[in-house]
């Protein structure tokens, strides 16, 4: 007995090591595909390569928000490598092959062997995990920081390493680090304020006032911190109204008041488990959540509310419509309801005692986003504006004139500053409230005999049918003479001194 129980631990600890090598080489890969840089990536990567460190410390153009770290780093990477997509995309693939190295200890600590294996499998196969490890965004970075922080503060299976107490030095570190953590990932504070308020008031009810003075006073330096960070960085997120408008539906409703604020509730609670955590059966993944709260609650609630009050300071925020409680936003805390989705899958073995349905089971659980991660290993890249912008650099004479579509702008600007080429151009705004607008947009190009235009369908919620109202708008006033049409952008010349044909 005692050999077959040694086997099965080796070869769990191998499936465990496996788990998190396809991880890692998944996230490899797609950095590797090298992906064109898509819109929000564009917004934020132009406020990068246009400004200089202390012009990174103001607000942000179009909307973006992203930690000092992040900016500052994204900066000289592109200072030491230039300005191309893997230059800009190397911080978060280094993010992403540390969240993987870490989880894998963060998960070792807080699950038993099978709750540890399906809750590496799902993170290893999460489609919303990869992608962010190849974007000019901060969420890769802001997992890895929540991720350092839940193996500091999150209590773990074994009962001797709950922090009951906490020592002046250990007090010291963790406010150290605490406070530069909140400058490397916004919802580090979420991380912070949850678990922090959750040990003071702990320490209040155990009447341990020495636990609560100390852990009052860690806060108090997590909080100090956070403020600064706010003067800083953080008002300009909670100040820009026009992201607020971009997320309106997802800020919780504070407090709900009709059947479609409460109906928010459980529309939300779904999707979660859709994104971030890359679960097709959301259903499954919603009821091993639920069982795992509650056999972590019947345990320890104390540890079942540390689990959870980082989402919760998260939710609290999205209740103040300040941070958006949904997908990607919540990438940090992926973590944590994995643990919590462990522990429901424990919770499930123990009173299942057929293997066959425990098998069923994890192939539902596993075989959508297992399926999706291979076919973005397998398939080609999105390719976005980089062909229409090639061709057109490739194909560009003296006095031609060019009109770019709204949303390629800012992406067809990227790839100008990485070739080093500035086009004269007409850059789109975005006229769908009235698109006449769009016809006295191109009034200037009339009479000229080589004009370009650019389109993109990509994001396809955002261009509707206006790609195609262009290109009929154009022929009515011009020859066409060239089109390219490639996966996600199109290219077009013509003649507007011939007649139409």
């Amino acid at each position: 007995m005692r050999a077959l129980a040694s086997t099965s631990h080796v070869g769990r600890a191998r499936a465990s090591v496996a788990l998190a090598c396809i991880a890692i080489a998944l996230r490899v890969i797609e950095y590797l595909h090298n992906k064109a840089i898509w819109l929000d990536e564009a917004h934020l990567a132009l406020n990068i390569l246009q400004r200089d460190y202390v012009g990174l410390t103001q607000r942000l153009e179009f909307g973006q928000g992203a930690p000092l770290f992040f900016l500052w780093s994204e900066r000289l990477a592109a200072n030491l490598f230039g300005p191309s997509e893997y230059a800009l995309r190397l911080l978060p693939l280094l993010a992403s092959i540390a969240a993987c190295v870490l989880l894998y200890f963060f998960f070792r600590r807080m699950l038993s062997d099978q709750g540890f294996l399906i809750a590496l499998a799902v993170f290893a196969v999460s489609v919303p995990s990869i992608r962010y490890a190849a974007e000019v965004k901060a969420y890769a970075t802001d997992l890895v920081v929540a991720i350092a922080l839940y193996l500091l503060l999150v209590p773990g299976v074994d009962k001797k390493k709950v922090l009951n107490d906490i020592t002046a030095r250990r007090a010291t570190v963790l406010a150290a680090v605490g406070a530069l953590s909140v400058w490397c990932a916004f919802p580090a504070l979420f991380a912070l304020t949850g678990i922090g308020a959750v040990f003071v008031l702990r320490g209040a009810l155990n009447r341990n006032a020495r636990q609560t003075v100390t852990w009052a006073s860690v806060l108090a330096v997590w909080l100090f911190s956070i403020a600064c960070n706010y003067s800083l960085m953080l008002r300009y997120n909670a100040e820009n109204a026009e992201v607020r408008t971009w997320w309106l539906d997802r800020f919780m409703p504070l407090p709900p008041t009709s059947i479609s604020d409460f109906y928010w509730f459980v529309r939300t609670f779904f999707e979660v488990f859709s994104e971030p955590i890359g679960l097709a059966a959301s259903g499954l993944g919603a009821l091993l959540f639920l069982a795992g709260a509650y056999a972590i609650g019947t345990q320890d609630r104390w540890r079942l509310a540390v689990l959870l009050a980082p989402i919760g300071a998260a939710l609290l925020a999205s209740g103040m419509q300040v941070y958006p409680f949904m997908g990607r936003f919540l990438l940090f805390a992926a973590p944590l309801i994995l643990v919590i989705i462990g522990e429901g899958w424990n919770f499930f073995a123990a009173h299942v005692h057929h293997r066959a349905i425990l098998a069923i089971a994890a192939i539902v659980l596993l075989i959508q986003p297992a399926a999706a991660a291979l076919k973005g290993a397998l398939h080609a890249a999105p390719q976005g504006v980089r062909p229409a912008f090639n061709y057109v650099n490739a194909n560009w004479q003296d006095n031609d004139k060019l009109y770019v579509y709204c949303w390629a702008v800012p992406s067809f600007k990227y790839y100008e500053i990485k070739s080093n080429r500035s086009l004269p151009k007409i850059a789109g705004q975005s006229l769908r409230a009235d698109w006449r607008g769009y016809i006295d947009e191109l009034k200037p190009l009339k009479g000229s005999p080589r004009v370009w235009l650019v389109l993109t369908n990509t994001p396809k919620q955002l261009a509707g049918q206006e790609d195609k109202f262009f290109v009929t708008h154009m022929d009515t006033i011009g020859k066409r003479v060239n089109e390219n049409v490639f996966e996600e952008s199109s290219v077009y010349l013509y003649d507007f001194t011939a007649a139409p044909q």
